[in-house]
């Protein structure tokens, strides 16, 4: 028999026990997809313990939460799999939040150097940001320097809230980029101004 049609059936049957709450259906949920689903979260998280203790997050909130009522066979794999790289990912940016918190102190250098040559500092970013690009130069002066908000800048700028946005994005990024130095003065001289 076709395994794709039995994992087909298989998904039918667990979505059709599901759908009227039969604990069955669950069970035979975990059954399928557990291994293989802790197998995908340990691919991002490189940690066996913690992958397995997600993924029965995952199922445990499946449950209590009552997603799977609406859900499509055809697609559970591909939900289910979704789910666990989304929690991986949201797990690693507690992770990293915590990392972040530990270079404070670096941050703290980085402001007390800002302060100390400020005029100078200030003077470098400016000639930055006149290199860039006509659109992304005019938004930033807008957005930064100004202190506009995105709808008035799109306003005077006429062009769309969406298109100020895209290119702030690509104007910091350029900023940082193009100048090594000072990548780590340009948000903190930026929303000094705000």
């Amino acid at each position: 028999m076709n395994t794709n049609l039995t994992m087909k059936t298989t998904d039918q049957y667990i979505c059709e026990l599901l759908s009227v709450d039969n604990k069955q259906g669950m069970s035979l949920l975990f059954k399928k997809y557990f291994e293989s689903l802790v197998i995908w979260a340990d691919t991002f998280l490189n940690d066996m313990d913690q992958s397995k203790d997600l993924v029965q997050d995952l199922f445990v909130n499946i449950w209590k939460k009552r997603t799977y009522q609406d859900w499509n066979p055809d697609k559970l794999s591909s939900y289910l799999h979704v789910s666990v790289k989304n929690a991986c990912f949201n797990k690693l940016k507690k992770l990293d939040v915590l990392k972040h918190s530990i270079e404070i102190g670096q941050f703290d250098k980085i402001y007390d150097e800002f302060e100390s040559n400020k005029e100078e500092i200030v003077i470098k970013i400016l000639e930055e940001v006149e290199k860039l690009p006509a659109g992304g130069r005019e938004v930033v002066k807008c957005i930064y320097l100004k202190g506009m908000k995105y709808q008035e800048a799109a306003d005077e700028l006429n062009v769309s809230v969406s298109t100020i946005k895209t290119q702030l994005v690509r104007s910091l990024k350029t900023l940082r980029a193009n100048s090594e130095k000072l990548r780590d003065f340009f948000l903190l001289y930026f929303f000094s101004k705000k």
